[in-house]
């Protein structure tokens, strides 16, 4: 049973091996507290990590007037604890909406998995941009085309025009193409239909990705799985009810 070593929260001790483990328990229950999205586990107590304190004191706990404070042996952390069942897995990385995260979970439960790492989920045109960018600088302008459509490959094709200027610069007018194309054209993870995310392969172990990918299929909410090698990662794509 996860155990911390002094207060994580409102005025607090915070020190961040708590904080992560308070971070991973909020995760883990974050059905309790739809639709209200994970925290990323960072060891830093944020807004975000005090918001999902407060409300599952609120909803779990019922306290009308929740003072956001997690202690060692209090009854928060045994309620944090109750809500987790042994052996659950554990997701690691950028945070995901409820619905996503339930779908992810349930795809490594069925497979024996315990963990996975998100390594990307929805983007701004900014991020998209920027990871574009990145992509070009490190494996080329061919290689990002290869994963990208049309409209994908226009914005590569600012890159290559312009990547002797400063890279601000060259992101900036990245950016702007995006949003001249229209961002859910370039990329899903763009999109403001869809939940998108990407999984790290390398979390999976090589000798269950085709009954990872198999048991995400299964799910009706996931609508498409790309994986290694048509994808460099297991990239998920569920849509958004109404």
């Amino acid at each position: 049973m996860p155990a911390i070593t002094a207060s994580v929260g409102k005025r607090c001790a915070n020190r961040a091996a708590d904080v992560e483990i308070v971070q991973e328990l909020l995760n883990r229950c974050i059905g309790r507290m739809s639709p209200l999205r994970p925290v990323r586990v960072s060891g830093f107590c944020d807004p975000r990590t005090l918001e999902l304190i407060e409300e599952f004191q609120r909803r779990v706990l019922h306290d009308e007037q929740p003072d956001g404070r997690v202690e060692p042996d209090g009854r928060v952390m045994w309620a944090l604890n109750a809500q987790v069942p042994a052996g659950e897995p554990t997701l690691d990385g950028v945070a995901l909406p409820a619905p996503a995260a339930q779908a992810l979970l349930a795809a490594l439960k069925k497979v024996g998995l315990s963990t996975a790492t998100i390594t990307s989920a929805s983007r701004t045109p900014a991020e998209q941009a920027r990871v574009m960018y990145e992509n070009c600088v490190k494996h080329g302008a061919a290689h990002g085309k290869a994963l990208y459509g049309a409209a994908g490959d226009k914005v590569i094709d600012v890159y290559s025009r312009s990547k002797d200027k400063p890279k601000d610069e060259v992101i900036e007018l990245m950016r702007k193409k995006i949003e001249e194309l229209g961002p859910a054209r370039v990329s899903r993870h763009l999109s403001s239909t869809h939940y998108v995310f990407d999984v790290d392969p390398a979390s999976i172990p090589s000798t269950k990705h085709k009954a990872f990918v198999s048991a995400l299929r299964a799910q009706k909410a996931v609508s498409k799985v790309l994986g290694p090698p048509a994808d460099p990662a297991f990239h998920i794509e569920m849509p958004r009810k109404p």
